[in-house]
């Protein structure tokens, strides 16, 4: 893994931190590739119950390395950057089993809002500022952020922030829906942790269940959704960690989950 993209474990919680603080967290291929790396370790390693993504010196990341356009992406030509490749390292944290958050801070432009889009809850720094960047260089974000920021924050406010390039406060951004919670740019990455560790005292094939259902939610019929709810939950029902959470809440004790 590049040092551009740090992965560790505390209390069951991966933490994976863009490091270039320079740059502003500028991403670069090496970011794209350390993310690809980092998302899938923490989907495969059993010790990681939820995740965090952040940034150094509390930036997020302020969108895509020039790099990337100019000989770095693949290339020697714009055109040639591979596009599908770049989308994977945010998909990642859209596929593992695990709850993941985004801790957000300061600017949070281009790429870094579509990074962010793609985890399934963002807390921001009061300070923050989100900006779908693109349309002022002639591109439009086609690393998932028209397609996720719609089903966040629906379609007519993704084309006006797309249309715009307008900035977004942590203010409006809880208002419409694009964080779950804020915290003061001191304490953001603390915030996120405790939040993560919460999450990962739950119960695992819940928290899986219930993220893929619902990243497919608008893929499928209502009926087709209520199929999908019930192979899952009789699932479950059949699952160690079932029988542990009633268990646990009859002898008045936390539940000890396992993940099988």
């Amino acid at each position: 893994m590049t040092d551009k993209v740090t992965y560790e474990v505390t209390d069951a919680v991966a933490t994976i931190t863009i490091r270039r603080p320079e740059v502003r967290n500028a991403m670069d291929l090496d970011v794209f590739e350390g993310l690809l790396s980092a998302g899938r370790r923490a989907g495969d390693d059993q010790a990681a119950r939820a995740v965090v993504v952040t940034g150094e010196g509390g930036t997020f990341s302020s969108g895509i390395d020039t790099s990337v356009f100019t000989g770095g992406g693949g290339g020697d030509q714009p055109a040639s950057v591979d596009i599908a490749r770049l989308q994977r390292a945010f998909t990642v944290f859209e596929l593992i089993p695990k709850p993941v958050i985004a801790a957000v801070g300061g600017p949070c432009f281009g790429a870094g809002i579509q990074l962010a889009a793609a985890c399934d809850l963002r807390i921001a720094a009061t300070d923050v500022q989100f900006s779908v960047m693109e349309v002022r260089w002639g591109i439009i974000p086609d690393l998932g952020g028209i397609h996720r920021l719609a089903r966040l924050i629906g379609v007519g406010r993704t084309k006006e922030l797309a249309f715009t390039t307008r900035r977004v406060g942590a203010e409006e951004a809880e208002r419409i829906g694009l964080i779950s919670r804020t915290a003061a740019p001191g304490e953001l990455f603390q915030a996120a942790h405790s939040w993560a560790r919460e999450l990962a005292a739950g119960p695992p094939l819940a928290l899986a269940g219930i993220k893929r259902l619902a990243n497919l939610a608008f893929d499928v019929p209502v009926a087709t959704g209520l199929q999908r709810e019930a192979a899952t939950q009789r699932r479950i029902l059949a699952s160690f960690d079932f029988i542990e959470a009633v268990s646990a809440r009859v002898q008045e004790r936390e539940p000890v989950f396992q993940a099988r």
